[in-house]
This record gives C-alpha cells, sequence and structure tokens, in this order.
C-alpha cells in the first residue's frame, strides 16, 4: 500500500513532463511560425524555400527538395539531407506555367511532434503557394493591359489601312475631271491623316498611354495671357521703403481641353463625310470641351462608325450629308448620329465579340469602339430605324465656353 502514493506521484511528474514538452515543442512551434510570416515580402518566390530553410530546420524538418517549372523554366533547389524517394510529397500549382514538386522529411520522432512539426509546414506550403500566385496574377494582369494597349493600337492601324484602301479605290476608279477634287479633298486630309500617324508611332515606339495630346489641327482655344502688372510707384524722398509683400506663386495653366464638335468633324472629314450637326431644342450655345484622354477616345470610336459608313456601297450612292443631333446634359455630351440606308444587314447583336458579319472585319470593330468610350466613362448604343442605323453616345465634360 506505501508503493500506491509513490507511484501516483511518478504518474503526475510524468504527465507534468509530458505537458511541458508539448508546451515547449508548440511555443517552439509558434515562434518558427511568426518567424516564417516576417520574412521579406520582396524576395523572388523561388527564393523562398532556401530563405525558410532556418526556420524549418527548427521546426524539425529535416531536409527539403524541389523542381518544377517557373514560366516555361527548369527550376530545383535542396537543401538538409539528401532526397530520399519516401519523402513525403505535395504538388503546387499556382497556374499553367508555374508547377513546382515539393518533398520533404522529418526529424520529429513522436507524434505529437510530427504533427506540430505538420503545422509549420502547411504555413510555409501556403505561404509560397501565395508568393507565386502573386506573382503570376501580377504578370497576368500586365500582359492583359498590354493586350488590351496592342488591340487598340490594331484598331488604330486598322483605321488608317481603311483609310488608305478607301482613297486608293477612288482615285483608281476616278475620271481625269474628277482627280482635282479628289486631289484638293486629299489636301484637306492630309493634316489629319499626319497627326494620327504621329500619335500611333509615339505610342507603338515609347509606350504611350491610349491618349496622348491632342493633334494641332483641334488645338483647344486658350485664353489670351494676363496683362502685365504695373510696377509698384517708388518711395516717396527721405522715407523709409516699407517691405514688399511676397510674391504671389503663379497660378499654373489649365490642362489643355480639346474641343467636342472639332473631334467629331475631324473623324467625318477624315472619311469623306459631310456631316450636318444641329444643337438639340434648348440646348445652350456653347462649346464643349474634353480632356485629351476622353477626345482620343470618341476620336477612336467615330472612326470605326464613320469609315464603316465610308465603306458602305448603299451610303456612298445616297450621298447625303449624315445628321448629327448634340445636346450637354450635366456633365456629358450626348450625340445622335442618323445613318443612310445601309447595304450590309445589321447584326441582331452588333456589339459582340468576334461575330463579324461581312467577312472582312475582325469582329471587333463596334465592341472596341463602345469600350473605347466605357473605358473613360462614357458609352455607345445603336438601333436600327426605318431611316437608318442611329447612333447615340456620350463623353464626359471638362469645360464649357461661349460662343461669340
Amino acid at each position: 500500500m506505501s508503493l500506491l502514493p509513490l507511484l501516483f506521484v511518478g504518474l503526475g511528474v510524468v504527465l507534468l513532463l509530458a505537458a511541458w514538452a508539448v508546451w515547449h515543442q508548440g511555443r517552439r512551434i509558434r515562434e518558427c511560425v511568426r518567424d516564417l510570416l516576417a520574412l521579406p515580402d520582396d524576395m523572388h518566390p523561388m527564393d523562398w524555400p532556401q530563405r525558410a530553410s532556418t526556420v524549418l530546420r527548427r521546426a524539425g524538418i529535416g531536409g527539403m527538395a524541389w523542381r518544377g517549372q517557373w514560366f516555361g523554366d527548369p527550376v530545383q533547389g535542396h537543401w538538409g539531407q539528401p532526397a530520399q524517394p519516401d519523402w513525403t510529397h505535395l504538388s503546387l500549382d499556382a497556374g499553367p506555367d508555374c508547377r513546382i514538386e515539393l518533398s520533404w522529411a522529418g526529424l520529429a520522432r513522436t507524434n505529437e511532434a510530427k504533427a506540430l512539426a505538420l503545422v509549420v509546414v502547411d504555413v510555409f506550403v501556403q505561404s509560397w503557394l501565395s508568393r507565386m500566385r502573386e506573382r503570376t496574377q501580377a504578370v497576368a494582369v500586365a500582359l492583359a493591359q498590354r493586350a488590351h494597349v496592342h488591340l487598340y493600337w490594331q484598331h488604330d492601324m486598322r483605321n488608317l489601312a481603311q483609310w488608305v484602301g478607301l482613297m486608293a479605290d477612288e482615285f483608281g476608279s476616278a475620271s481625269p475631271e474628277k482627280l482635282p477634287r479628289l486631289a484638293q479633298r486629299l489636301q484637306q486630309q492630309a493634316p489629319l491623316v499626319l497627326a494620327k500617324a504621329k500619335k500611333l508611332l509615339e505610342a507603338t515606339q515609347a509606350g504611350a498611354p491610349l491618349a496622348p495630346p491632342p493633334s494641332p489641327a483641334f488645338s483647344p482655344v486658350f485664353s489670351p495671357p494676363p496683362a502685365p502688372m504695373p510696377s509698384p510707384p517708388s518711395p516717396e524722398p527721405g522715407r523709409a521703403a516699407q517691405a514688399e509683400p511676397p510674391p504671389v506663386p503663379p497660378v499654373p495653366d489649365p490642362q489643355p481641353t480639346v474641343p467636342v464638335l472639332g473631334v467629331v468633324a475631324g473623324a467625318a472629314q477624315l472619311a469623306g463625310l459631310s456631316l450636318q450637326c444641329e444643337p438639340a431644342h434648348g440646348t445652350s450655345l456653347t462649346t464643349p470641351h474634353t480632356t485629351a484622354l476622353h477626345a482620343r477616345a470618341l476620336e477612336r470610336t467615330l472612326d470605326n462608325i464613320f469609315s464603316n459608313i465610308a465603306r458602305d456601297g448603299g451610303a456612298r450612292v445616297q450621298g447625303r450629308a449624315l445628321r448629327l443631333t448634340w445636346a450637354v446634359q450635366g456633365e456629358q455630351f450626348q450625340a445622335r448620329l442618323l445613318t443612310p440606308h445601309l447595304s450590309t444587314p445589321w447584326p441582331e447583336r452588333p456589339f459582340e465579340p468576334m461575330q463579324t458579319h461581312t467577312g472582312t472585319g475582325s469582329g471587333l470593330g463596334l465592341y472596341q469602339a463602345r469600350r473605347s468610350l466605357r473605358d473613360v466613362g462614357g458609352d455607345l448604343t445603336a438601333q436600327p430605324t426605318p431611316e437608318g442605323i442611329a447612333f447615340e453616345w456620350r463623353v464626359a465634360l471638362c469645360a464649357q465656353r461661349q460662343i461669340f
């Protein structure tokens, strides 16, 4: 009977030591997780396993090996014990171009120590996978943005090529009597085409934004410079001059603006179309202006609309001026353009991409025309009417100036 208390005391001591060991291991694992999360965020994802090796060793990992593909390039690495076939394996998938096979070996002997070590490995794996996905997603976003810009460049180059083809057709089929008139029209269009070509060259060479500064053909009308301030009078003789007030810093010039109607008229002139612009009933006599960014988006939209009208056989036969009605609603410029009857049947879903109905286009014309305006907060719609196709669009304004 005297041994029973000693047995209970010994069992209690063993349980206390086991609890202390588990607590100590848990504390070490918590410190390892904290150190893992404290590693720098700006390191390359492929440097992550090597930088985390010290923490993983403390957590009870004896060795780690990895190999796979990183954006098409083979990658591999190893630290600790030599890799063995019986190591634990795990596949990490961060996208179609980034797949890594990871394997590791643990040094823990007890189940409790193994479970705690697996906690650190799980944090390591999730952190590494998160870093890889952040990099792959950033690359995907950059590629998508670049593809978006290149799509617009392709759209602009196609419009220029269509203009060249249209002019070549007209000159090729013109009689000698019509050549002077065509030459005069070409002379009028030359500044517009040159400005458009320069914009495209600058954008493609320097990776410029989608909306370079406006062309000289649509330069805004700036206010005249202020009159010079008169010189301050000299102090009277014998009287001390008072301290002059500090100079007032000059007010920066406002950002250049572009007249919206000038953009519309230039796009129609470039396509060789006559345009009759009328303000809607009740519209004040102002000159709507917009920023260069919005003007570039509107110019791209109108290039697509007008070039398609100019190439349509039915519209060329009628040869009458297009009617455009515009209005200013708050800070938005709204316009409605009515085309003549077009020989090409109007599709059921005209703005759906990759659905060309003529067999000669890319299937992105009207989609890009609407997308260009929507990218800057505007919009474009189209609806067939008994008289023709009614295009309606809106774009943001930045200023309104009185017409004198």
